[in-house]
Protein backbone atom coordinates (compact mmCIF):
# COMPACT_ATOMS: atom_id res chain seq x y z
CA UNK A 1 0.00 0.00 0.00
CA UNK A 2 1.70 3.15 -1.16
CA UNK A 3 -1.23 5.57 -0.97
CA UNK A 4 -1.20 8.17 1.81
CA UNK A 5 -3.50 7.76 4.82
CA UNK A 6 -7.07 8.93 4.41
CA UNK A 7 -7.54 12.39 5.92
CA UNK A 8 -9.82 12.59 8.95
CA UNK A 9 -12.56 13.54 8.61
CA UNK A 10 -12.93 12.12 5.13
CA UNK A 11 -13.22 14.63 2.32
CA UNK A 12 -16.85 14.98 1.20
CA UNK A 13 -16.13 13.41 -2.20
CA UNK A 14 -14.72 10.29 -0.50
CA UNK A 15 -17.73 9.95 1.78
CA UNK A 16 -20.17 10.31 -1.10
CA UNK A 17 -18.20 7.85 -3.25
CA UNK A 18 -18.37 5.30 -0.41
CA UNK A 19 -22.08 5.94 0.03
CA UNK A 20 -22.67 5.49 -3.70
CA UNK A 21 -20.92 2.14 -3.45
CA UNK A 22 -23.16 1.04 -0.56
CA UNK A 23 -26.25 2.32 -2.39
CA UNK A 24 -25.54 0.04 -5.35
CA UNK A 25 -26.86 -2.89 -3.30
CA UNK A 26 -25.95 -6.44 -4.35
CA UNK A 27 -23.12 -5.42 -6.69
CA UNK A 28 -21.41 -3.74 -3.72
CA UNK A 29 -20.92 -7.09 -1.94
CA UNK A 30 -18.18 -8.29 -4.31
CA UNK A 31 -16.51 -4.87 -4.32
CA UNK A 32 -16.46 -4.62 -0.52
CA UNK A 33 -15.08 -8.16 -0.28
CA UNK A 34 -12.28 -7.24 -2.69
CA UNK A 35 -11.53 -4.06 -0.73
CA UNK A 36 -11.39 -6.17 2.42
CA UNK A 37 -9.03 -8.75 0.90
CA UNK A 38 -6.70 -5.98 -0.25
CA UNK A 39 -6.69 -4.42 3.22
CA UNK A 40 -8.32 -1.22 1.97
CA UNK A 41 -11.59 -1.53 3.90
CA UNK A 42 -9.80 -1.63 7.26
CA UNK A 43 -7.78 1.44 6.22
CA UNK A 44 -11.08 3.25 5.83
CA UNK A 45 -12.70 1.63 8.87
CA UNK A 46 -9.95 0.32 11.21
CA UNK A 47 -12.57 -1.24 13.50
CA UNK A 48 -13.33 -3.73 10.71
CA UNK A 49 -10.28 -5.78 11.71
CA UNK A 50 -12.06 -6.76 14.93
CA UNK A 51 -14.94 -8.48 13.13
CA UNK A 52 -13.20 -9.89 10.04
CA UNK A 53 -14.16 -13.58 9.62
CA UNK A 54 -15.57 -13.52 13.14
CA UNK A 55 -17.98 -16.43 13.79
CA UNK A 56 -21.45 -15.67 15.10
CA UNK A 57 -22.55 -16.79 18.56
CA UNK A 58 -25.92 -18.03 17.39
CA UNK A 59 -26.49 -20.74 14.77
CA UNK A 60 -29.37 -18.97 13.00
CA UNK A 61 -26.88 -16.59 11.38
CA UNK A 62 -25.93 -17.60 7.83
CA UNK A 63 -22.76 -15.50 7.68
CA UNK A 64 -19.77 -14.46 9.73
CA UNK A 65 -20.07 -11.04 11.36
CA UNK A 66 -18.22 -9.14 8.61
CA UNK A 67 -20.16 -10.78 5.77
CA UNK A 68 -23.41 -10.24 7.67
CA UNK A 69 -22.69 -6.51 7.85
CA UNK A 70 -21.99 -6.34 4.12
CA UNK A 71 -25.17 -8.30 3.37
CA UNK A 72 -27.18 -6.00 5.66
CA UNK A 73 -25.88 -2.95 3.81
CA UNK A 74 -26.89 -4.55 0.49
CA UNK A 75 -30.36 -5.26 1.85
CA UNK A 76 -30.63 -1.70 3.19
CA UNK A 77 -29.93 -0.35 -0.31
CA UNK A 78 -33.32 -1.71 -1.35
CA UNK A 79 -35.03 0.32 1.39
CA UNK A 80 -33.45 3.73 0.90
CA UNK A 81 -36.62 5.20 -0.63
CA UNK A 82 -38.53 4.38 2.55
CA UNK A 83 -36.51 6.76 4.74
CA UNK A 84 -35.55 10.42 4.79
CA UNK A 85 -31.84 9.75 5.38
CA UNK A 86 -30.72 6.87 3.18
CA UNK A 87 -27.06 7.71 3.84
CA UNK A 88 -27.45 7.10 7.58
CA UNK A 89 -29.39 3.88 6.93
CA UNK A 90 -26.61 2.50 4.71
CA UNK A 91 -23.83 3.29 7.17
CA UNK A 92 -25.87 2.02 10.14
CA UNK A 93 -26.49 -1.27 8.32
CA UNK A 94 -22.77 -1.64 7.60
CA UNK A 95 -21.70 -1.07 11.23
CA UNK A 96 -24.73 -2.10 13.33
CA UNK A 97 -22.95 -5.21 14.70
CA UNK A 98 -19.46 -3.74 14.83
CA UNK A 99 -19.60 -3.98 18.64
CA UNK A 100 -19.37 -7.77 18.41
CA UNK A 101 -15.63 -7.32 18.05
CA UNK A 102 -15.43 -6.22 21.70
CA UNK A 103 -16.61 -7.77 24.98
CA UNK A 104 -20.05 -6.86 26.30
CA UNK A 105 -23.49 -6.18 24.84
CA UNK A 106 -22.72 -5.48 21.19
CA UNK A 107 -25.46 -2.84 20.91
CA UNK A 108 -24.14 -0.85 23.86
CA UNK A 109 -20.49 -1.35 22.95
CA UNK A 110 -21.17 -0.52 19.32
CA UNK A 111 -22.82 2.83 20.05
CA UNK A 112 -19.64 4.87 20.71
CA UNK A 113 -17.75 2.93 18.04
CA UNK A 114 -20.38 3.84 15.45
CA UNK A 115 -20.16 7.47 16.59
CA UNK A 116 -16.40 7.41 16.09
CA UNK A 117 -16.79 5.92 12.61
CA UNK A 118 -19.43 8.48 11.68
CA UNK A 119 -17.22 11.32 12.88
CA UNK A 120 -14.30 9.97 10.88
CA UNK A 121 -16.50 9.78 7.78
CA UNK A 122 -17.28 13.48 8.14
CA UNK A 123 -20.92 13.40 9.21
CA UNK A 124 -22.26 16.33 11.22
CA UNK A 125 -22.58 16.10 14.98
CA UNK A 126 -26.34 15.63 14.75
CA UNK A 127 -25.97 12.88 12.14
CA UNK A 128 -23.34 11.13 14.25
CA UNK A 129 -25.75 11.16 17.19
CA UNK A 130 -28.47 9.60 15.01
CA UNK A 131 -26.09 6.94 13.74
CA UNK A 132 -25.14 6.05 17.31
CA UNK A 133 -28.83 5.77 18.27
CA UNK A 134 -29.50 3.43 15.32
CA UNK A 135 -26.70 1.10 16.35
CA UNK A 136 -27.65 1.23 20.04
CA UNK A 137 -31.30 0.38 19.38
CA UNK A 138 -31.16 -1.71 16.21
CA UNK A 139 -32.81 -4.63 18.05
CA UNK A 140 -35.46 -2.54 19.80
CA UNK A 141 -38.27 -3.07 17.30
CA UNK A 142 -37.82 -6.80 16.54
CA UNK A 143 -37.20 -7.73 20.17
CA UNK A 144 -40.20 -5.73 21.38
CA UNK A 145 -42.52 -6.99 18.64
CA UNK A 146 -41.76 -10.65 19.33
CA UNK A 147 -41.37 -10.59 23.12
CA UNK A 148 -43.95 -8.05 24.28
CA UNK A 149 -47.67 -7.52 23.77
CA UNK A 150 -47.84 -4.68 21.25
CA UNK A 151 -51.55 -4.29 22.02
CA UNK A 152 -50.53 -3.14 25.52
CA UNK A 153 -50.22 0.70 25.66
CA UNK A 154 -47.32 0.32 28.07
CA UNK A 155 -45.30 -1.38 25.34
CA UNK A 156 -45.92 1.49 22.93
CA UNK A 157 -45.07 4.08 25.59
CA UNK A 158 -41.77 2.36 26.36
CA UNK A 159 -40.68 2.22 22.72
CA UNK A 160 -41.74 5.83 22.10
CA UNK A 161 -39.82 6.99 25.17
CA UNK A 162 -36.72 5.13 24.02
CA UNK A 163 -36.78 6.58 20.52
CA UNK A 164 -37.80 10.11 21.44
CA UNK A 165 -39.94 12.42 19.37
CA UNK A 166 -38.13 12.02 16.03
CA UNK A 167 -40.29 9.90 13.74
CA UNK A 168 -37.45 9.80 11.20
CA UNK A 169 -35.45 7.70 13.67
CA UNK A 170 -38.39 5.30 13.97
CA UNK A 171 -38.49 4.82 10.19
CA UNK A 172 -34.73 4.33 10.06
CA UNK A 173 -34.92 1.70 12.81
CA UNK A 174 -37.71 -0.06 10.93
CA UNK A 175 -35.67 -0.21 7.72
CA UNK A 176 -32.56 -1.28 9.64
CA UNK A 177 -34.49 -4.10 11.31
CA UNK A 178 -35.66 -5.34 7.91
CA UNK A 179 -32.14 -5.22 6.46
CA UNK A 180 -30.64 -6.91 9.52
CA UNK A 181 -33.25 -9.66 9.42
CA UNK A 182 -32.86 -10.26 5.70
CA UNK A 183 -29.11 -10.64 6.17
CA UNK A 184 -29.51 -13.10 9.04
CA UNK A 185 -31.86 -15.94 8.00
CA UNK A 186 -35.47 -16.74 7.23
CA UNK A 187 -35.94 -18.05 10.77
CA UNK A 188 -34.77 -14.70 12.13
CA UNK A 189 -36.98 -12.64 9.80
CA UNK A 190 -40.18 -14.45 8.91
CA UNK A 191 -43.35 -12.93 7.41
CA UNK A 192 -44.90 -13.19 10.89
CA UNK A 193 -42.06 -11.21 12.46
CA UNK A 194 -42.19 -8.61 9.69
CA UNK A 195 -45.94 -8.27 10.31
CA UNK A 196 -45.44 -7.75 14.05
CA UNK A 197 -42.68 -5.17 13.58
CA UNK A 198 -44.75 -3.22 11.05
CA UNK A 199 -47.73 -3.26 13.42
CA UNK A 200 -45.52 -2.01 16.25
CA UNK A 201 -44.10 0.78 14.08
CA UNK A 202 -47.62 1.92 13.12
CA UNK A 203 -48.63 2.13 16.78
CA UNK A 204 -45.49 4.02 17.82
CA UNK A 205 -45.81 6.32 14.79
CA UNK A 206 -49.31 7.26 15.92
CA UNK A 207 -48.05 7.82 19.45
CA UNK A 208 -45.20 10.07 18.34
CA UNK A 209 -47.49 11.96 15.98
CA UNK A 210 -49.08 13.66 18.96
CA UNK A 211 -52.64 13.30 17.71
CA UNK A 212 -55.35 11.00 19.04
CA UNK A 213 -54.29 7.38 18.87
CA UNK A 214 -56.34 5.41 16.34
CA UNK A 215 -57.78 2.20 17.68
CA UNK A 216 -55.47 -0.40 16.11
CA UNK A 217 -56.74 -3.82 15.24
CA UNK A 218 -55.33 -6.22 17.86
CA UNK A 219 -52.68 -8.64 16.68
CA UNK A 220 -54.54 -11.54 18.29
CA UNK A 221 -58.32 -11.30 18.29
CA UNK A 222 -61.15 -13.71 17.56
CA UNK A 223 -62.41 -13.40 14.00
CA UNK A 224 -64.85 -15.25 11.80
CA UNK A 225 -62.94 -18.50 11.15
CA UNK A 226 -62.44 -19.89 7.68
CA UNK A 227 -62.97 -23.40 9.06
CA UNK A 228 -64.41 -24.46 12.40
CA UNK A 229 -65.42 -27.53 14.35
CA UNK A 230 -68.91 -28.19 15.74
CA UNK A 231 -69.10 -27.44 19.48
CA UNK A 232 -68.25 -30.36 21.79
CA UNK A 233 -69.96 -30.44 25.18
CA UNK A 234 -67.87 -30.62 28.36
CA UNK A 235 -68.69 -29.88 31.94
CA UNK A 236 -69.57 -26.20 32.23
CA UNK A 237 -70.00 -25.42 28.55
CA UNK A 238 -68.69 -26.37 25.13
CA UNK A 239 -65.37 -26.51 23.33
CA UNK A 240 -65.15 -24.62 20.03
CA UNK A 241 -62.26 -24.31 17.59
CA UNK A 242 -61.93 -21.99 14.61
CA UNK A 243 -58.99 -21.59 12.23
CA UNK A 244 -58.03 -18.70 9.98
CA UNK A 245 -55.01 -18.28 7.68
CA UNK A 246 -52.76 -15.39 8.72
CA UNK A 247 -49.23 -14.20 7.93
CA UNK A 248 -46.97 -17.25 7.63
CA UNK A 249 -49.32 -19.64 9.43
CA UNK A 250 -52.73 -19.87 11.03
CA UNK A 251 -54.66 -18.28 13.86
CA UNK A 252 -56.43 -20.82 16.05
CA UNK A 253 -59.24 -19.62 18.33
CA UNK A 254 -60.24 -22.04 21.08
CA UNK A 255 -63.23 -21.49 23.34
CA UNK A 256 -63.83 -23.57 26.48
CA UNK A 257 -65.19 -23.29 30.02
CA UNK A 258 -62.65 -21.40 32.11
CA UNK A 259 -60.52 -23.27 34.58
CA UNK A 260 -57.02 -23.00 36.01
CA UNK A 261 -54.40 -23.61 33.35
CA UNK A 262 -56.70 -23.37 30.34
CA UNK A 263 -54.08 -21.61 28.23
CA UNK A 264 -51.54 -24.27 29.15
CA UNK A 265 -53.96 -27.04 28.24
CA UNK A 266 -54.61 -25.52 24.82
CA UNK A 267 -50.86 -25.04 24.28
CA UNK A 268 -50.26 -28.70 25.06
CA UNK A 269 -52.90 -29.81 22.57
CA UNK A 270 -51.39 -27.61 19.88
CA UNK A 271 -47.92 -29.04 20.60
CA UNK A 272 -49.24 -32.59 20.28
CA UNK A 273 -50.57 -31.65 16.87
CA UNK A 274 -47.16 -30.41 15.68
CA UNK A 275 -48.15 -26.74 15.82
CA UNK A 276 -45.54 -24.22 16.99
CA UNK A 277 -47.16 -21.38 18.94
CA UNK A 278 -45.70 -17.92 18.31
CA UNK A 279 -48.15 -15.84 20.32
CA UNK A 280 -51.08 -16.54 22.59
CA UNK A 281 -53.73 -14.55 24.42
CA UNK A 282 -56.44 -15.71 26.80
CA UNK A 283 -59.53 -13.73 27.80
CA UNK A 284 -62.26 -14.82 30.19
CA UNK A 285 -65.82 -13.56 30.30
CA UNK A 286 -68.68 -14.98 32.37
CA UNK A 287 -66.77 -18.15 33.15
CA UNK A 288 -65.87 -18.90 29.52
CA UNK A 289 -62.33 -18.64 28.19
CA UNK A 290 -61.29 -17.72 24.67
CA UNK A 291 -57.73 -18.42 23.64
CA UNK A 292 -56.27 -17.02 20.43
CA UNK A 293 -53.06 -18.62 19.18
CA UNK A 294 -50.80 -17.68 16.26
CA UNK A 295 -49.35 -20.99 15.11
CA UNK A 296 -47.19 -22.42 12.38
CA UNK A 297 -47.33 -26.12 11.43
CA UNK A 298 -43.96 -27.69 12.14
CA UNK A 299 -44.20 -30.07 9.19
CA UNK A 300 -46.45 -28.08 6.87
CA UNK A 301 -49.75 -29.78 7.72
CA UNK A 302 -52.53 -27.29 8.40
CA UNK A 303 -54.40 -27.82 11.70
CA UNK A 304 -57.72 -29.68 11.62
CA UNK A 305 -60.34 -28.01 13.85
CA UNK A 306 -62.24 -31.22 14.69
CA UNK A 307 -59.06 -32.96 15.87
CA UNK A 308 -58.06 -29.98 18.02
CA UNK A 309 -61.54 -29.65 19.54
CA UNK A 310 -61.69 -33.33 20.44
CA UNK A 311 -58.22 -33.19 22.03
CA UNK A 312 -59.07 -30.08 24.08
CA UNK A 313 -62.27 -31.72 25.30
CA UNK A 314 -60.38 -34.90 26.26
CA UNK A 315 -57.66 -32.90 28.04
CA UNK A 316 -60.24 -30.93 30.03
CA UNK A 317 -62.03 -34.15 31.01
CA UNK A 318 -58.76 -35.74 32.08
CA UNK A 319 -58.79 -38.57 29.52
CA UNK A 320 -55.85 -37.13 27.55
CA UNK A 321 -52.67 -37.12 29.71
CA UNK A 322 -50.92 -34.20 28.08
CA UNK A 323 -47.71 -34.27 30.12
CA UNK A 324 -47.21 -37.99 29.50
CA UNK A 325 -47.93 -37.73 25.79
CA UNK A 326 -45.55 -34.80 25.39
CA UNK A 327 -42.81 -36.62 27.29
CA UNK A 328 -43.23 -39.47 24.84
CA UNK A 329 -43.10 -37.07 21.92
CA UNK A 330 -39.89 -35.63 23.29
CA UNK A 331 -38.39 -39.11 23.65
CA UNK A 332 -39.41 -39.99 20.09
CA UNK A 333 -37.49 -37.00 18.79
CA UNK A 334 -34.59 -37.66 21.18
CA UNK A 335 -34.64 -34.13 22.54
CA UNK A 336 -32.60 -34.10 25.72
CA UNK A 337 -32.80 -30.32 26.12
CA UNK A 338 -29.05 -30.04 26.79
CA UNK A 339 -27.71 -26.66 25.67
CA UNK A 340 -24.33 -25.07 26.01
CA UNK A 341 -25.86 -21.99 27.62
CA UNK A 342 -27.77 -22.33 30.90
CA UNK A 343 -31.44 -21.30 30.97
CA UNK A 344 -32.32 -17.85 32.32
CA UNK A 345 -35.46 -16.43 33.93
CA UNK A 346 -35.99 -12.68 34.32
CA UNK A 347 -38.85 -10.45 35.49
CA UNK A 348 -40.00 -7.18 33.93
CA UNK A 349 -42.61 -5.71 36.24
CA UNK A 350 -42.64 -2.11 35.05
CA UNK A 351 -43.57 -2.76 31.42
CA UNK A 352 -47.26 -3.69 31.60
CA UNK A 353 -50.66 -2.13 32.00
CA UNK A 354 -54.13 -3.59 32.46
CA UNK A 355 -54.76 -6.88 34.22
CA UNK A 356 -51.21 -8.23 34.02
CA UNK A 357 -48.96 -7.48 36.98
CA UNK A 358 -45.66 -8.47 35.39
CA UNK A 359 -43.76 -10.21 32.63
CA UNK A 360 -41.61 -13.27 33.20
CA UNK A 361 -39.18 -14.08 30.39
CA UNK A 362 -37.59 -17.49 29.93
CA UNK A 363 -34.59 -18.17 27.69
CA UNK A 364 -33.81 -21.84 27.18
CA UNK A 365 -33.21 -24.59 24.68
CA UNK A 366 -36.32 -25.39 22.70
CA UNK A 367 -38.01 -28.75 23.14
CA UNK A 368 -41.32 -30.41 22.34
CA UNK A 369 -44.16 -28.96 24.42
CA UNK A 370 -41.99 -26.34 26.12
CA UNK A 371 -44.78 -23.74 26.10
CA UNK A 372 -47.18 -26.20 27.76
CA UNK A 373 -44.66 -27.06 30.47
CA UNK A 374 -43.72 -23.46 31.20
CA UNK A 375 -47.32 -22.24 31.44
CA UNK A 376 -48.21 -25.27 33.57
CA UNK A 377 -45.35 -24.43 35.92
CA UNK A 378 -46.51 -20.82 36.25
CA UNK A 379 -50.10 -21.91 36.87
CA UNK A 380 -48.89 -24.48 39.39
CA UNK A 381 -47.39 -21.66 41.45
CA UNK A 382 -50.70 -19.78 41.62
CA UNK A 383 -50.37 -17.26 38.79
CA UNK A 384 -52.54 -16.83 35.70
CA UNK A 385 -51.00 -16.39 32.26
CA UNK A 386 -52.98 -13.83 30.27
CA UNK A 387 -50.81 -13.78 27.15
CA UNK A 388 -47.52 -15.05 25.80
CA UNK A 389 -45.03 -14.15 23.09
CA UNK A 390 -42.85 -16.93 21.74
CA UNK A 391 -39.66 -16.50 19.74
CA UNK A 392 -37.74 -19.56 18.57
CA UNK A 393 -34.44 -19.13 16.74
CA UNK A 394 -32.73 -22.37 15.81
CA UNK A 395 -32.61 -24.44 18.98
CA UNK A 396 -33.19 -21.49 21.32
CA UNK A 397 -36.49 -20.22 22.69
CA UNK A 398 -37.27 -16.84 24.25
CA UNK A 399 -40.73 -17.06 25.81
CA UNK A 400 -42.34 -14.06 27.52
CA UNK A 401 -45.42 -14.48 29.71
CA UNK A 402 -47.78 -11.78 30.95
CA UNK A 403 -48.87 -12.98 34.37
CA UNK A 404 -51.26 -11.81 37.05
CA UNK A 405 -52.11 -12.87 40.56
CA UNK A 406 -55.77 -13.98 40.78
CA UNK A 407 -55.95 -12.21 44.14
CA UNK A 408 -55.12 -8.91 42.45
CA UNK A 409 -52.02 -8.46 44.59
CA UNK A 410 -48.51 -7.93 43.28
CA UNK A 411 -46.28 -10.97 42.88
CA UNK A 412 -44.03 -10.92 45.94
CA UNK A 413 -40.38 -11.99 46.09
CA UNK A 414 -41.15 -15.38 47.61
CA UNK A 415 -43.63 -16.26 44.87
CA UNK A 416 -41.20 -15.06 42.19
CA UNK A 417 -38.56 -17.40 43.59
CA UNK A 418 -40.97 -20.33 43.49
CA UNK A 419 -41.99 -19.53 39.92
CA UNK A 420 -38.36 -19.20 38.83
CA UNK A 421 -37.44 -22.53 40.42
CA UNK A 422 -40.38 -24.25 38.72
CA UNK A 423 -39.53 -22.73 35.33
CA UNK A 424 -35.85 -23.65 35.56
CA UNK A 425 -36.80 -27.21 36.49
CA UNK A 426 -38.96 -27.44 33.37
CA UNK A 427 -36.21 -26.09 31.07
CA UNK A 428 -33.87 -28.78 32.43
CA UNK A 429 -36.28 -31.50 31.41
CA UNK A 430 -37.96 -32.23 34.71
CA UNK A 431 -41.63 -33.16 34.44
CA UNK A 432 -44.23 -30.41 34.38
CA UNK A 433 -47.06 -30.78 36.88
CA UNK A 434 -50.32 -32.24 35.67
CA UNK A 435 -52.91 -29.50 35.84
CA UNK A 436 -55.75 -29.94 38.29
CA UNK A 437 -59.14 -30.33 36.68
Amino acid sequence: MHSPPMPEPWPPEVRWSFLRLLASGRPAVAVLEQLDQEGLLSRLIPEWDRVRSMPQRHPWHRYTVDRHLVEAAAAAAELTRDVDRPDLLLVAALVHDIGKGWPGDHSEVGEPIAAEIGTRMGFSEADVATLAVLVRHHLLLPDTATRRDIDDPATIDRVAATIGSDTAVLQLLHALAQADGAATSTSAWSPWKAHLVAALVARVQAKLGGGPMPEPEPVLHPTTPQVSAPPLDVAGGAVTVGIEDVADGQQVTIGAPDRSGLLSTCAGVLALNQLDVRAAKMTVEDGYGTGVFAVRPRFGRAPVPEILADAVRAALEGTLPLAERLRQREADYRQDGVRSSPPRVSWHNGEVSGAATGIVEVRAGDRAGLLYRLTAAITGEGLDVTSARIETLGGDAVDSFYVCNPSGEAVDAEQRERVEAALLAVTRGQAAPELHR
